[in-house]
């Protein structure tokens, strides 16, 4: 299995889209009609997301070097 190598604008792309996601399931989290399996698998998918997006975040914050 190859490794993909995701560009600059890739990883900051992805880091605001996982961050648009999780800020969605907070908001249907906070919903008060909301069951508890429901509640449940929001919670896993927060979680399950949030170190990829810590992890994208370091790879963002990689300064990367130019090439002239």
């Amino acid at each position: 299995m190859t490794m993909m190598t995701l560009s600059p604008k890739a990883v900051r792309f992805l880091v605001e889209a996982l961050e648009f996601r999780m800020a969605a399931y907070q908001a249907q989290l906070d919903m008060p009609e909301l069951d508890e399996d429901d509640a449940s698998e929001l919670t896993n998918d927060m979680m399950f997301l949030e170190p990829l997006v810590q992890e994208l975040k370091e790879i963002r914050d990689v300064p990367v070097s130019q090439v002239f």
